[in-house]
């Protein structure tokens, strides 16, 4: 009876535990930071996926790398090769927009003008670096997989 106790309370202190991680990561997400477009900055980007399984080629791996530069006004370009389930693809270079995020929204990088994404944007490392988040493909459509990637200033 006494190890079910101990078990028990182990249990409670870890939901506990829990319950203050999740508050304090509410928290700090309720004061978010302002994420301005870069101005005269080049990173360097990798990003990988797996297929979601509704997708038309399930579970296939695509794999990215490129740049992506802003000029000294703001205007980002991104130049992108990929390999999506071991097919090569063409060179993308597009210039797109950026819209700064605010307190309650990330910031967002547009391409699909120009055939290419629309990324969502946080700055992360004091500035050196930007995390991207695909929230559109070229067609402005949702993609049907998350698709993540780390820009390291250059």
């Amino acid at each position: 009876m006494g190890a079910r106790k101990r078990v028990g309370m182990k249990r409670f202190s870890l939901i506990v535990v829990l319950i203050g991680a999740v508050f304090g990561w509410g928290d700090a997400f309720a004061t978010m930071p302002t994420n301005a477009c870069p101005i005269s900055f080049t990173c360097a980007f990798d990003a990988a996926e797996v297929r979601p399984l509704t997708d038309a080629t399930p579970g296939a791996p695509a794999v990215f790398v490129g740049y992506l530069s802003f000029n000294g006004s703001g205007v980002p370009t991104l130049d992108s090769l990929g390999t999506i389930n071991g097919t090569a693809q063409t060179l993308l270079t597009s210039v797109g927009t950026c819209t700064p995020g605010t307190t309650s929204a990330l910031g967002i990088l547009d391409f699909t003008g120009n055939g290419g994404p629309k990324l969502l944007f946080v700055t992360d490392n004091s500035g050196a670096e930007l995390r991207l988040m695909v929230a559109a493909d070229a067609g402005n459509v949702t993609p049907s997989a998350v698709n993540l990637a780390t820009c390291t200033q250059q």
